[in-house]
C-alpha cells in the first residue's frame, strides 16, 4: 500500500463527509431553533392611496394578510380606496399580523325622490328631506293640473353627491282650456276658478240693474265653454246695488227759534 497516495486519494472524501456533517447540522439546527436563525418581523409597507385589492397584495408580499376595516365617506377620495391602515405603515410588527385597512366609501349621495304630481312646496319637503335642496323653479305647459311637478333634473331616482340640489318644473297647465261657466259665482269663487286652469281675471265692472246679490257674477267675457288660450284673460261683471237715496221727510212743523244768548246780570 503507497501510504504517500493515501492522503490525496481520501482528501475527496473527507470534504464529502465535511461536507454533509454540515449540511445535516445546519438542517437540525434551523429545525431545532428556527426563530433564532430566521427573522419573524417585517416592516409594514405603506399602502395608503391603493386600492383595496392592491393593498392586500402588498401586505400578502410581506407576510401581513389584510383585513377590511370601517369605511368612512369623503369628498374627494374615490371608493374603495385605502385611507388608513393599522398597525401604522413603517413599523414593525411580526409577520402574521393582521393589518386592517379602512376605506374611502366615496363623496356621501342621496337619492332624487319622486315629486311628481306634487305641489311646489310638498316637493321642497320630499327634496330636503334627503338632505338635498330644491333649486330652480321654472313652468311648462302640460296636460297636468296647473302648480304640480311634471319632472325634476337631475330625474327621480338618479344619485347625487350632497350637498346637491335639484330643479323642479312646473306644470303651466295645457296650452287651451275650455272657459268655465262662472254665472252665479261670488267674485272670489270665480277668481279662483279661473286661476285654478291658468287664466286670469283682467276686468271687473258693475252692474247696478241686476237682482242678483251683491258681487255675484252675472256675465263674463268669454262665455262658458268657449275655448281660450293659456294664460288668457277673463272679464266679469257682477252685480251690485246702489246705496238708497237719502229720504227728507217734511213734516210741516217749524223748528223752535234759537233761544236767546244769555246776558250778564248788572251788579
Amino acid at each position: 500500500m503507497n501510504w504517500r497516495a493515501f492522503p490525496r486519494r481520501a482528501f475527496p472524501y473527507l470534504i464529502a463527509a465535511a461536507g454533509g456533517f454540515l449540511i445535516a447540522y445546519t438542517a437540525v439546527f434551523l429545525f431545532a431553533f428556527p426563530a433564532e436563525v430566521l427573522p419573524d418581523d417585517g416592516i409594514l409597507p405603506n399602502v395608503v392611496g391603493k386600492t383595496f385589492e392592491d393593498a392586500t397584495v402588498a401586505l400578502k408580499k410581506e407576510g401581513f394578510p389584510a383585513q377590511q376595516g370601517e369605511s368612512r365617506f369623503h369628498k374627494t377620495i374615490r371608493a374603495n380606496i385605502v385611507l388608513q391602515e393599522d398597525p401604522p405603515a413603517g413599523s414593525r410588527q411580526k409577520r402574521g399580523t393582521n393589518v386592517v385597512l379602512a376605506l374611502s366609501a366615496g363623496q356621501k349621495t342621496a337619492e332624487v325622490p319622486v315629486t311628481t304630481n306634487m305641489s311646489q312646496q310638498q316637493a321642497r319637503i320630499s327634496i330636503e328631506n334627503t338632505g338635498l335642496v330644491m333649486g330652480g323653479v321654472t313652468e311648462q305647459l302640460s296636460d297636468a293640473p296647473r302648480g304640480l311637478v311634471i319632472a325634476t333634473s337631475p330625474p327621480a331616482g338618479t344619485k347625487v353627491e350632497l350637498p346637491g340640489t335639484v330643479d323642479i318644473v312646473l306644470s303651466k297647465g295645457p296650452a287651451t282650456v275650455n272657459m268655465p261657466d262662472l254665472y252665479g259665482r261670488s267674485v272670489g269663487e270665480a277668481r279662483s276658478m279661473v286661476e285654478q286652469i291658468g287664466l286670469r281675471i283682467s276686468g271687473v265692472s258693475r252692474d247696478t240693474s241686476s237682482l242678483q246679490p251683491e258681487n255675484t257674477v252675472i256675465r263674463q267675457m268669454p262665455a262658458a265653454g268657449q275655448t281660450i288660450s293659456a294664460g288668457g284673460a277673463v272679464s266679469l261683471t257682477v252685480s251690485h246695488f246702489p246705496p238708497p237715496p237719502s229720504i227728507r221727510i217734511d213734516t210741516g212743523v217749524s223748528a223752535p227759534p234759537p233761544l236767546p244768548l244769555a246776558l250778564p246780570v248788572p251788579e
